[in-house]
C-alpha cells in the first residue's frame, strides 16, 4: 500500500489475486478498499485491499508482478 500511496496522481500497474492486470490510478482508499480509476476500462474500481497482489511503478516492482 505504501508504493501506491507514493504515485502522486501517477498512473501504475496494478495486479490482483484474481489474475487481472490494470493500468491504475489512485482515487481514495479507505480502511479495507482502494478506489482506483481503470485506465483500460476507463472506469472507477473499488477494489479490496486483501485482493491486490503487486505494483508495478516506473519499472521498480512491488508484491507479484506478472
Amino acid at each position: 500500500m505504501k508504493a501506491i500511496r507514493n504515485t502522486k496522481g501517477r498512473f501504475f500497474g496494478l495486479y490482483t489475486t484474481q489474475g487481472e492486470s490494470l493500468n491504475a490510478q489512485l482515487m481514495g482508499e479507505t480502511q479495507n478498499y482502494v478506489e482506483v480509476y481503470d485506465r483500460n476500462a476507463g472506469v472507477n474500481r473499488r477494489l479490496a485491499k486483501t485482493s491486490i497482489c503487486g505494483v508495478r511503478l516506473a519499472q521498480e516492482k512491488f508484491g507479484k508482478v506478472f
